[in-house]
C-alpha cells in the first residue's frame, strides 16, 4: 500500500470513528430524553406544597410567567400546543411573577383582565403586542399603565374601568396572594412550572420541561 493509500485509509477510518462517536452522543441523549424523571435532577420536591386554587379531582398545573418576560414569549409556543392536548383531569392556572418593579403592571393586568372575564381570549395577544408588534412595553421600556388599558379596551372594555379594576382592592389582594404562592414555591426564574403545588418541573430544554411536567401530571392523577 503506497503512502497515499495509507493515509486515506487512515481518514476514512477516522470519520468512521467520528460518526460513531456522534451516533452515540445523540443515541444517549435520545435515552437521556426517556428517562423517567428523577427527584432533585429533572424535578423538585416542594415541601408541604400545595397550589394557589385548589380543585377537587384535578391535578393543577401552574405556570409562573409574566408577559413581559422574553423567555416566557419563547416558551408560549411550546407550551400552547402542549396545553392543547391536556386531559380533562387537569386544571391549568396562571400565576404572574412579581419579580421586579416592571414585572408589576403586567401582573395587575392579569388579574384585571381575569376578573373582567377577558384573561383567556387575551393572553396570546398581550405577548405579541409586547415582543412582536412592540405596541405594548417591553422591558426595556418604561412601564405604561394606560397604553396596556388601551390595549385591553379593544375587548369589550373601557380602558377607564380597565384601569379602575387593575387598582381595585380584589385585584390587589390576587397580587400580594401570587407573590406570597411565588416564594413559597421557590420559584427560581419565568417561565416556572408547578405541578398540584408540590413539584417544580425542571428539564433540559422547553420541551424535555413539557416532558417531565407529562410525567408529574400522571404520577399525581394515578395517586
Amino acid at each position: 500500500m503506497n503512502r497515499q493509500s495509507s493515509l486515506q485509509t487512515r481518514i476514512r477510518h477516522l470519520a468512521i470513528a467520528g460518526l460513531s462517536l456522534l451516533l452515540a452522543g445523540a443515541f444517549g441523549h435520545a435515552q437521556a430524553q426517556d428517562a423517567e424523571p428523577v427527584a432533585g435532577k429533572d424535578y423538585i420536591v416542594i415541601q408541604n406544597g400545595q397550589p394557589l386554587e385548589a380543585a377537587e379531582g384535578k391535578v393543577v398545573v401552574e405556570e409562573f410567567f409574566n408577559y413581559i418576560c422574553p423567555a416566557c414569549n419563547t416558551f408560549e409556543p411550546y407550551f400552547a400546543a402542549w396545553r392543547a392536548k391536556l386531559p380533562p383531569y387537569v386544571k391549568l392556572d396562571y400565576v404572574p411573577a412579581t419579580f421586579r418593579p416592571d414585572f408589576m403592571p403586567y401582573a395587575y393586568a392579569y388579574y384585571a383582565a381575569k376578573t373582567l372575564g377577558l384573561a383567556e381570549k387575551t393572553h396570546d395577544a398581550v405577548y405579541k403586542a409586547i415582543h412582536d408588534a412592540h405596541s405594548l412595553p417591553s422591558e426595556t421600556d418604561p412601564p405604561d399603565e394606560k397604553k396596556i388599558a388601551a390595549f385591553y379596551a379593544q375587548y369589550g372594555v373601557t380602558a377607564d374601568d380597565f384601569l379602575k379594576t387593575m387598582h381595585s382592592f380584589g385585584v390587589e389582594v390576587a397580587v400580594r396572594r401570587a407573590t406570597e404562592h411565588l416564594k413559597n414555591s421557590r420559584i427560581p426564574s419565568t417561565p416556572s412550572l408547578v405541578i398540584n403545588g408540590r413539584y417544580l418541573v425542571r428539564g433540559a430544554t422547553y420541551p424535555d420541561m413539557l416532558r417531565v411536567a407529562s410525567y408529574l401530571i400522571e404520577k399525581e392523577h394515578a395517586g
